[in-house]
């Protein structure tokens, strides 16, 4: 394969995306006004602050955000300090780190300061996908790459830790792109591996983009010497509360397939939604534009990731950016828009840009920061009021509900399963499939003691909560149903009102 052709400075510098000349001495020098590149580049990351201002909802993120408050407040905790089945189970904190900043950031400004934090996190990522397409040179190429992959991010960059992982990455090859300092991936590794598991793949793409190199018939000394240096700050990641567990845990959760393949995010993308779709578009794109510009460097992360990301749907994210700069070294030529031209009405438009992600913040801080309207909050509330919630009270719902009740820690509800498929056992995570399947469903709630079950109700195990005659149907709404166990047919035990 021959190597991609990169782009190339005219002999008296070249114009990046900000606006600065780099002149042939190597020294930059500030231009105004802003180039349209530079422009379309603030547009994007705008966008970005846009996806991450919007209301928080996602579960795993209430579980992580409680656990930082019991970070502030006791110390990490390397049991299980949230459920009933089991308590003092071994536990490794993975995304502490996230969870102190998220904890931090609720404590100094409320829900409206983890939304200004999740804004920020995707404005900075919406600048970085914007910059990996620099290779493309001409502007519309670069719109067309940025665009699809943003509109992948509209879909499925979400609050959890993972956008932490998704920036990291970015930076980590930005690097690898642009040469920039190696030592700075050290402190960078560090971070990463104490914010989210997902850093083994920052050092796999490294890798292969040095792979893909030395087999175009080139020297891998950038990339390689980057690899070197996020290897340390990989090592260094055990430097931290967790130690040796910061660097293990990623083997010891894909060592769980027999209960991963039950989770969603860990099975292979349906690819019924428009996020998943504009990444089937970005992902024919990337093959195009690879065989336009043959080159290992690029078919290799290319190959790798899209395998990964077709295995499981949280790699969706994940390959979308890695995607981006082989497609824009794949699309150098293409059209001919100079996007290093600066004009005054550029300097309006950036101005237009500033002021309307001033306008979308207040605007989206000003309305409520939970969105909960897939939880069961007015049937918990129900519950709290009869006072049948409490420490002793063995709730059965699902494992979404209990991230929300532990995000709801005034409720002191321990909970049955939350979506830590990492921690629990192999034998509770089927039984909370057999409930959701309704596969005799009975069995398994007998064998946790169930006190209450909150469940919805346009489901099996709602159906046959209905119809069972030892449990009997306490509160509904139009979503979800309070079951209790019957002391006698057609009673709700403890449950039935008055009792």
């Amino acid at each position: 394969m021959a190597t991609a052709v990169e782009a190339t400075a005219g002999e008296t510098g070249r114009v990046d995306d900000a606006g600065a000349t780099t002149s042939a001495d190597g020294v930059a020098r500030r231009a105004w006004p802003p180039t349209i590149a530079g422009v379309v580049g603030l547009a994007v990351a705008v966008w970005g602050l846009v996806i991450g201002l919007r209301p928080l909802d996602d579960n795993s993120f209430f579980t992580h955000l409680a656990t930082g408050r019991l970070i502030l407040d006791q110390g990490i905790p390397h049991a299980d300090p949230y459920s009933y089945t089991v308590p003092g189970q071994a536990w490794v904190v993975q995304s502490w780190l996230a969870s102190v900043v998220y904890a931090v950031a609720e404590r100094l400004g409320g829900g409206g300061a983890l939304r200004l934090l999740m804004g920020l996190l995707c404005l900075a990522l919406g600048a970085c996908v914007w910059r990996l397409t620099r290779p493309a040179t001409t502007l519309l190429p670069r719109v067309a790459i940025a665009g699809v992959a943003m509109g992948v991010a509209t879909d499925l960059w979400t609050e959890r830790p993972l956008l932490f992982g998704l920036l990291l990455l970015a930076v980590l090859l930005l690097q690898a792109e642009e040469g920039a300092d190696p030592r700075w991936a050290v402190p960078l590794m560090w971070i990463w591996v104490n914010v989210h598991g997902s850093f083994p793949l920052g050092l796999v793409a490294v890798g292969l983009l040095a792979l893909g190199r030395r087999l175009d018939g080139d020297s891998p000394r950038v990339e390689l010497r980057l690899l070197g240096w996020a290897s340390l700050g990989t090592v260094l990641g055990v430097v931290g509360p967790l130690g040796l567990h910061a660097l293990t845990f990623p083997v010891e959760l894909l060592s769980r397939q027999q209960v991963l393949h039950h989770i969603t995010e860990w099975q292979s993308p349906t690819f019924d939604t428009y996020g998943q779709r504009l990444f089937l578009v970005q992902l024919v794109a990337a093959v195009v534009l690879v065989v336009r510009r043959p080159s290992y460097r690029v078919a290799l992360p290319l190959a790798v990731f899209t395998a990964a990301a077709l295995l499981g749907l949280r790699n969706v994210p994940v390959a979308s950016v890695v995607l981006l700069p082989g497609m824009a070294a794949g699309a150098a030529g293409l059209g001919s828009i100079d996007g290093a031209r600066r004009s005054m009405a550029n300097a309006i438009g950036a101005a237009a840009l500033v002021a309307l992600a001033v306008l979308v913040t207040a605007s989206q801080l000003g309305r409520s920061d939970v969105q909960l309207e897939t939880y069961p909050v007015d049937a918990v509330a129900w519950l709290d009021d009869q006072g049948l919630l409490g420490p002793d009270t063995h709730l059965v719902s699902r494992d979404y509900v209990g991230n929300y009740l532990e995000l709801e820690d005034r409720y002191d509800q321990p909970v049955f399963i939350d979506d830590r498929y990492d921690m629990y056992p192999a034998a509770l995570t089927e039984d909370y499939v057999r409930l959701v399947r309704s596969l005799d469903p009975g069995p398994v709630l007998g064998r946790y003691d169930t006190d209450v079950v909150v469940w919805e109700r346009a489901t099996p195990l709602g159906a046959w909560l209905e119809a069972d005659q030892g449990w009997g149907v306490v509160y509904r709404d139009d979503d979800w149903l309070v079951a209790c166990p019957s002391a006698e047919p057609g009673g709700a035990g403890r449950c039935a009102p008055g009792a």
